[in-house]
């Protein structure tokens, strides 16, 4: 079966779940105490009709306002905090790479509706904010023969990573809480134990230098992890490891947290993906730490 047959076919079941009202009394009856970490990437300030849907952001800044408005008027918000130390239900809104429209778009959306927010940041295109990411460069393969090509302006708003200056002044914000997403961007579970601890251990000392905060969570690049990544991270001082939609269950609850991945601004999409039987809620006693 083709992507596109199986993208209708959940759209049907997310809209007939939505329509029908079997969302709302899940949300609201079933699931009332349900916790959630939900997972964004990048967010542009607008779609281009002329570049694929692939080789740009799943987002921009009206869906990704659209989807705050919904998520707010219909959750609680909690920062790390209390996702981490509290069983208070709720939602808490990551964002994976460090992109620099994370800065310029995804900031002043979460500033307008006082919402926390914890950014992952891949510290390669933090020192060169024009050293893309791997698969970004690979999604623009298809799309464009030369760099030279695309404008700077779409670079920047789609591709190029966060500058040391913007993420300073980001991390200075009372709702914002910076993570680690490694150096490169690698699979960390095919990486030699000597790289592992550099990516872990290189972007963590990096980040605290530069915004000196304290750096305590990690988010796995691709949700690629296994027992010995796990061990390194403990070592390193991290307290906290998140994955995406489904987890390994190696049997360390704090580094094996699932996020919900979050591609579209579909309401009844969403609200399929948050009624507690798509995505399991997080436990209230799964992750304390003490």
């Amino acid at each position: 079966m083709g992507s596109t047959k199986i993208n209708i076919i959940k759209l049907f079941l997310s809209n007939f779940l939505y329509f029908s009202g079997f969302n709302l009394i899940a949300r609201k009856v079933i699931f009332k105490n349900a916790r959630y970490v939900l997972m964004f990437h990048g967010v542009s300030s607008k779609k281009s009709k002329n570049i694929s849907n692939s080789a740009q952001p799943h987002l921009d800044v009206s869906q990704f306002e659209s989807v705050v408005i919904w998520l707010k008027n219909n959750f609680n918000i909690l920062d790390p905090n209390e996702l981490i130390n509290s069983s208070k239900p709720g939602i808490l809104f990551t964002f994976d790479d460090g992109f620099q429209n994370n800065y310029t778009n995804v900031l002043p959306i979460l500033e307008k509706y006082n919402i926390p927010g914890l950014f992952f940041i891949t510290t390669q295109h933090v020192l060169d904010s024009k050293k893309w990411l791997h698969f970004v460069n690979d999604s623009l393969m298809d799309e464009w023969n030369a760099t030279e090509k695309i404008s700077e302006d779409i670079q920047n708003d789609y591709y190029d990573g966060i500058n040391s200056e913007m993420l300073v002044k980001m991390s200075e914000n009372p709702l914002v809480t910076i993570g680690s997403h490694t150096v490169t961007h690698p699979f960390l579970s095919q990486c030699e134990i000597k790289n592992i601890d550099y990516e872990l251990g290189s972007s963590k000392e990096y980040l605290e230098k530069i915004t000196n905060k304290t750096i305590k969570y990690l988010a796995y690049p691709s949700g690629d992890y296994d027992e010995k990544v796990i061990e390194i991270a403990k070592k390193k001082g991290y307290i906290a490891g998140f994955g995406i939609d489904r987890t390994n269950g190696i049997g360390f609850p704090n580094f094996e947290i699932p996020r919900v991945g979050i591609y579209y601004s579909n309401i009844s999409y969403i609200a399929t993906k948050l009624n507690g039987l798509i995505n399991p809620s997080i436990k209230g006693s799964y992750l304390k730490i003490g």
